[in-house]
């Protein structure tokens, strides 16, 4: 998204009194557009039947003409956007709530921490202790280490890495 399209945008809507789509324009709309900033343009856009793109060369009451028109649907885009971000805080709530046994979700983090515990012992506690007592103790090994945490991940995130794959592939 161009800062030219963004400012001529955010100036049209101050001079109509469209403050809804100013502010969200101005927050969501800079050096890169966010997803409701995308939206809104693509809204002005449509209310002017031209591309996007073409929304600089337009002239100046249309413009104002295509972000009036699009004012009321501003609201209706955050409105949308606070019932997604409702709907994520509730997923994050639901997998937070564990009705199962504490088998079936303990072993993520026990597994994260035993990890972070080991690879630290391997890279730095071990060479530190065998600096200082000049000693060549060898309790875990890098290799096994790395299969290890290979494994962990297979498990943890492979599932839905198989499974996205999958669904790319179907689509092709």
């Amino acid at each position: 998204m161009s800062g030219l399209l963004a400012g001529v945008l955010i100036e049209a809507a101050g001079r109509v009194g469209a403050p809804l789509v100013k502010g969200l324009l101005e927050k969501y709309v800079g050096g890169k557009a966010g997803e409701i900033g995308g939206e809104i343009i693509d809204v002005i856009a449509g209310k002017a039947g031209v591309p996007p793109a073409d929304l600089p060369n337009l002239p100046a009451d249309d413009l104002v003409a295509a972000v009036q028109a699009a004012e009321p649907l501003a609201a209706e885009l955050v409105l949308a956007e606070v019932e997604q971000q409702r709907e994520a805080n509730r997923l994050m709530m639901a997998e937070m709530d564990k009705e199962g046994g504490t088998w079936t979700w303990a072993w993520r983090p026990a597994w994260m921490w035993l990890l972070a515990f080991l690879w630290t012992y391997a890279l730095v506690l071990r060479p530190l202790v065998n600096a200082a007592v000049g000693a060549a103790i060898e309790a875990v090994d890098v290799s096994m280490l790395m299969t290890l945490t290979g494994a962990y991940l297979a498990l943890y995130m492979g599932g839905h890495t198989v499974k996205d794959a999958l669904q790319r592939w179907r689509e092709k």
